[in-house]
């Protein structure tokens, strides 16, 4: 069973301009169409569906079974999880006993592998799997607090992680110490900020630095809150615009201005930009990076803007 094609399959059954939409419409009307839950759900009325939904399901159930076994068992333990192939694993590990005849049989063949390529994953399954709809880092911040718990390999992996954490983090000690609580990046950095004194000077400095940025960026604070970190200009951009109803108003109105400022740029800046920047790509930043680099060439109401 390959389970990045198990999470796609999840997805499959699709009722619109099909033998199963007035049925969906009878028997389903509010059920979620993804993770499998439609097929779930209008399996359960499977006695009262018309002759052509029912054969449609059934093709469906058969043509899906063959290619992941683990489907219906999928949408029934699973659909409350991120469609991630880890995730995936470790629901499958946690519902193990629980898992039907075929689903089970071939489970058990790719089980080993589960464990090779991934030590933690049965003690995630057994002590953190209530971590896995929580923001990024929830699942090794549990290993970490369950690490008595944990299997031998486990353990050593996770004594790894915690070294180099304290070798590359000097806030690592005081978040144990202060913050244990606490998972996402900028809760951790409030929690820290309100320690101040209390902390270890490198520990302070960087949280000081984060402060800083917050306050030199005022949508610094929604890309840590709802970005993944190390990301591009492009995909930053990106990632506010999906969250866009989420974030806070100074963000929302820095994005405006800084809209308004781009498009005085096009109208002010094109010459210069021509003259000075011609190779300049049109992505992260770069044509920005450039006319400053050149800010004492260019025009003066170019200048000005930048």
């Amino acid at each position: 069973m390959k389970l990045i094609a198990a999470a796609v399959l999840l997805f499959a059954f699709k009722v619109s301009a099909s033998p199963c939409d007035q049925d969906a419409k009878k028997f389903c009307q509010g059920t979620d169409p993804g993770k499998g839950q439609l097929a779930r759900c209008l399996s359960d009325y499977e006695g009262q569906l018309s002759r052509a939904c029912a054969a449609e399901l059934k093709t469906f159930k058969q043509e899906t079974g063959k290619k992941n076994p683990c489907f219906e068992d999928l949408a029934e333990y699973c659909s409350d999880i991120p469609t991630d192939p880890e995730y995936i694993e470790y629901c499958l590990l946690k519902n193990e006993g629980r898992l039907g005849a075929k689903c089970s049989a071939d489970f058990k063949k790719k089980k080993g592998g589960i464990i090779v390529r991934n030590v933690c994953a049965q003690d995630v399954a057994n002590n953190c799997y209530s971590e896995i709809n929580q923001p990024e880092g929830a699942i090794n911040r549990c290993l970490i607090k369950n690490k008595a718990k944990l299997s031998t390999f486990c353990k050593n992996k996770v004594d790894k992680k915690i070294a180099d954490l304290k070798k590359n983090n000097p806030c690592f000690d005081d978040t144990e110490k202060f913050c244990q609580t606490q998972v996402r990046f900028v809760d951790i950095q409030d929690c820290l900020s309100k320690k101040g004194p209390a902390l270890n000077p490198s520990c302070k400095k960087l949280v000081d630095n984060e402060n800083a940025k917050m306050k030199a960026n005022p949508c610094y604070r929604d890309l840590i809150t709802h970005c993944k970190m190390g990301i591009g200009p492009a995909d930053q951009q990106r990632c506010l615009t999906v969250n866009e109803n989420e974030l806070s108003n100074s963000c929302r109105q820095y994005r405006a201005t800084q809209e308004k400022k781009v498009d005085q740029m096009v109208e002010l800046c094109e010459q210069d930009r021509l003259k000075h920047c011609p190779k300049a790509p049109f992505k992260d930043g770069m044509v920005l990076k450039c006319l400053r680099e050149n800010k004492a060439k260019v025009s003066g109401p170019c200048q000005k803007l930048l």
